[in-house]
């Protein structure tokens, strides 16, 4: 079975790509069987933020994925890189640190899909 570790860096005025992404990774579990784990990087941690305009697709995508048994995380490097705390972001989404969790994810056999 495929392990695929989706990875999104686009920003949240690209919610387009944000769609793809997270549905992507949601037809790939349903589609495929694959197990897929998905990670908000870079500017993409910004589409978890609470007041921003179009957060609420963004809060349904995330609980598509999670109720498709995708582990949701974002990097809490990135989140600092660009002035964001956890407590400005959706909750339900576990805080990692982007590059160890990368590792982690190839380490254990998963191949790494960018958006």
């Amino acid at each position: 079975m495929a392990k695929i570790f989706v990875i999104l860096t686009k920003g949240k005025d690209d919610l387009n790509m944000v769609n793809v992404a997270a549905n992507f990774a949601t037809s790939t579990v349903k589609n495929a069987g694959a197990t897929v784990n998905f990670m908000f990087l870079g500017r993409g941690v910004e589409n978890l933020l609470k007041d921003s305009n179009g957060i609420k697709p963004v809060a349904d995508l995330v609980s598509q994925m999670k109720s498709a048994g995708i582990e949701v995380t974002y990097c809490k490097v990135s989140a600092k890189g660009i002035g964001l705390m956890e407590s400005q972001l959706l909750e339900g989404v576990e805080p990692v640190m982007g590059g160890v969790q990368t590792a982690k994810e190839v380490d254990a056999g998963f191949s790494v899909v960018t958006f």
